[in-house]
This record gives C-alpha cells, sequence and structure tokens, in this order.
C-alpha cells in the first residue's frame, strides 16, 4: 500500500522557502541604514560649528602648586623684661632703627639702687666682720703659743720638784682651753669669710638686677612693635612680659607657606617660587623654597605642611605679617613640545572614543578639506595651562582645536 504524508506536514515544512528571502532583505536594508546613521552620527559636525585653534610649538611646561601664607623677618627678636616695675623712659618707637646695645627703655630705677646700696652696704659689715675674727684667730694663737711653753716648761719641773704636779695640771688645761679657743676663732674666722662671699653673690645680682632696668637691643634691627608705654606696670613674676620686637634685617624676608598634604611631593628646596601681596596685586615677587618642615598641621581634619620661602626685599617695601598668595614650581620641563590643555580636553560632538593604547590621549586638527582630523599623542609632564608631548602624530608649528563655538553664538561674547 502507497503511504502519503498528512497535507498538513507539507505545508509546514514548505512554508519557510516562501518568506525566507523577502525577510534577508528587509534585515540587511535595516542594517545598511542603522551603518549609514552610525557614519553620519559619529562624523563631527562641523556645518554650524566654528573652532578655536592654536598653534603649538617649543616652549616650557610647568607644574606648580598654590598656597598662602604669611611673610615674616629672617629673625624676629621678642625684647622683653626680668623685672617688675614701672616704664620711666621708653627711648625708641615704631620703626626706629636700632644697633645691638642700643638703650630702648628704662625701668624705674630708684628701687633698685637702694638695694644695690643695701647689699652693699652688707658686704661692707660682713667684710669687717671678717677682719675681727682674723684678729680673734691671732689672739688665739698667742694665747696658744704662751700656754704651750707653760705646760712644757712645768711638764719638765714637776718630776725635778721645781714645780708642783698641781701646776703642771694647770698648765696643761690652760693649754687644751688654748687650742680650743683657736679652733672656735679659725671656725667663726671660716664663717665670717662664707658671710661675705653670700654678701657679695646678693650685691652682684643687685647689681644686675640694676643692669636690667636699662633695657637693650640684642641685635642690629628694627623695631616693629612696641607693647607699653612710659609709666605703665610690667610684672615679671610669673612670665617674661614682651615690651619690644625687632626684626633683625627685612631687606631679606621669609613666608611661611601652608601647602595641603596632595601637594607637598612635588615641593623641594630650592624650587623657585613666585608670590603676590594684596598691597601690590599687579606686581609679582621672586623667591625660592629655602625649607620644607616635617611637622605638619591638621585642622579640621585637613593635612599641611609648613613650607619656608626666602625672598629679597631690597626696597623694603614687604612688611612683616602681610598675606602673600604663594605660586611653587614643583616641576619644569623647557624646550619641549607642548600643547594647551584645553586641546587635549576638546573632542567634537559625535567624536567616538578613542582606542584605548599607550598613546590613548589625541589632539584634533582642521584638515585641508574643511574636516576634523584625530592625531594621537603621548603625553608627558601636564603643566598648568600646557601639556608636554613626547611623539605621537602632531608636529610643532601645526594647529590645533582647542574649543568650539557654535554660529548661533558667534555674535555672543
Amino acid at each position: 500500500m502507497l503511504m502519503t504524508k498528512p497535507p498538513s506536514l507539507v505545508t509546514a515544512r514548505s512554508r519557510p522557502r516562501r518568506w525566507l528571502v523577502p525577510a534577508l532583505v528587509v534585515g540587511l536594508a535595516i542594517a545598511v541604514i542603522a551603518a549609514v546613521a552610525w557614519t553620519f552620527r559619529s562624523a563631527p559636525d562641523v556645518s554650524s560649528t566654528t573652532y578655536e585653534a592654536r598653534p603649538i610649538g617649543l616652549g616650557v611646561v610647568e607644574k606648580s602648586v598654590s598656597a598662602t601664607g604669611a611673610v615674616k623677618a629672617l629673625v624676629t627678636v621678642d625684647v622683653g623684661s626680668q623685672l617688675s616695675g614701672l616704664i620711666a623712659e621708653m627711648k625708641v618707637d615704631f620703626n626706629h632703627p636700632v644697633k645691638a646695645g642700643d638703650l630702648l627703655a628704662v625701668i624705674e630705677r630708684a628701687p633698685f639702687e637702694a638695694k644695690a646700696a643695701s647689699a652693699e652696704a652688707n658686704l661692707t659689715i660682713a667684710r669687717a666682720e671678717v677682719s675681727q675674727k682674723e684678729a680673734d684667730v691671732a689672739k688665739a694663737q698667742a694665747q696658744l703659743v704662751e700656754a704651750t711653753r707653760d705646760y712644757a716648761r712645768r711638764a719638765e719641773l714637776a718630776p725635778k720638784g721645781h714645780a708642783s704636779f698641781q701646776q703642771r695640771d694647770q698648765s696643761e688645761s690652760r693649754y687644751g682651753v688654748a687650742k680650743a679657743e683657736l679652733a672656735s676663732a679659725q671656725a667663726k674666722l671660716e664663717a665670717a669669710k662664707g658671710t661675705v662671699s653670700l654678701r657679695e653673690a646678693e650685691l652682684r645680682k643687685a647689681r644686675i638686677d640694676l643692669g636690667y632696668t636699662l633695657i637693650r637691643s640684642p641685635i642690629n634691627g628694627v623695631v616693629i612693635d612696641r607693647k607699653l608705654q612710659p609709666g605703665q606696670a610690667v610684672a615679671a613674676e610669673y612670665q617674661t612680659p614682651v615690651l619690644f620686637q625687632l626684626a633683625q634685617d627685612l631687606s631679606q624676608i621669609l613666608i611661611y607657606a601652608q601647602v595641603d598634604e596632595a601637594d607637598i611631593g612635588l615641593v623641594k628646596p630650592g624650587a623657585p617660587a613666585t608670590f603676590t601681596v594684596e598691597a601690590y596685586p599687579d606686581e609679582t615677587f621672586e623667591g625660592e623654597v629655602d625649607q620644607v618642615r616635617l611637622a605638619a598641621a591638621k585642622i579640621s581634619g585637613v593635612v599641611t605642611y609648613t613650607v619656608v620661602i626666602r625672598a629679597k626685599n631690597p626696597d623694603l617695601r614687604l612688611f612683616p605679617d602681610m598675606t602673600a598668595t604663594v605660586r611653587i614650581v614643583g616641576a619644569r620641563r623647557e624646550n619641549v613640545l607642548a600643547a594647551p590643555n584645553d586641546a587635549l580636553r576638546f573632542k567634537p560632538a559625535g567624536a567616538p572614543d578613542p582606542v584605548k593604547s599607550k598613546a590613548a590621549t589625541a589632539l584634533w586638527v582642521r584638515a585641508a578639506d574643511g574636516t576634523l582630523e584625530r592625531r594621537e599623542v603621548e603625553i608627558g609632564l601636564k603643566g598648568d595651562t600646557a601639556t608636554e608631548v613626547l611623539g605621537g602624530e602632531i608636529n610643532a608649528g601645526e594647529t590645533v582645536i582647542v574649543r568650539a563655538k557654535r554660529a548661533a553664538d558667534q555674535g555672543k561674547n
């Protein structure tokens, strides 16, 4: 018997042959349309955009650190008083130049002169007492000599019957007493000499205190602050009160700048620095890093380090405690191919992302036909305004795009 397939099965298996080709054509058309759309989407749209461009060439690339600090003198000395008393005279005023040893102020001297006179009188009395004790010692020595001779004589005569043993014993007792009196006189003399040394020390101290009433400059410099006025009292019981503040030499100054911990690695001694102060906003002063201090300061969770910058101040226009805005050059490259940082940040609208590679950074230039052309480059030091170009598809003298400006914005400022 001849077997035949069910009609339904034949129909189901033969159906794909009817719609397979049209479906493939439609899918291919969609893919082509999508590819064309992506191509137009990826191409930079330059029809309604103008671009700002800059030439690149050999130049200097600098990486700097910014900070703020205070101007200080090379050496600042606080001059105080070791004595309590009234200020009798002020010999100098603000901005007064002084030399080492110059008289700055006078504390009322009368009480200290009286103490010195009293100490001198006590010393005179003590020295007189020494003279008296020396005389007592001489007298005791003479008495001992006499008692010694008498005792020796009676000790010799008593056994022979020319003197009694009682007389010998009495002379022996007088000898012992004379010897003890000499020792006592010598001890009193030593005590008197000790008193003289004490009175001499008291006199020296009184004279030193009297000298301290004359406040003198320890350095050559200028008076930058004066704390008290004549007639005011100075209390020096617990700490030395400051009367003057002197700056040794303002022809050179220091700036104590606070640098954030994230930037301190760029700062090295000898690095060049520039700074400005509010008093001269249009002028930039130059200096260099003198010291990077290891001690950190932590305020509100922010860690900073003190960087000391030395600078010249020949015309004395920079004053102590002025606020300085400092720029420290942490790294510098000279005579290198430098591209503006804006050019490295620029990317045309619709441009595809760069392929990740060693030279994935790109610059854009305008080709001869007006389209934008991508140039991959390898970069080195990234500075404040420009970046070092180590190599790649760019040459000195070429013009690179730094930013785009829409046609609708051309007339706007």
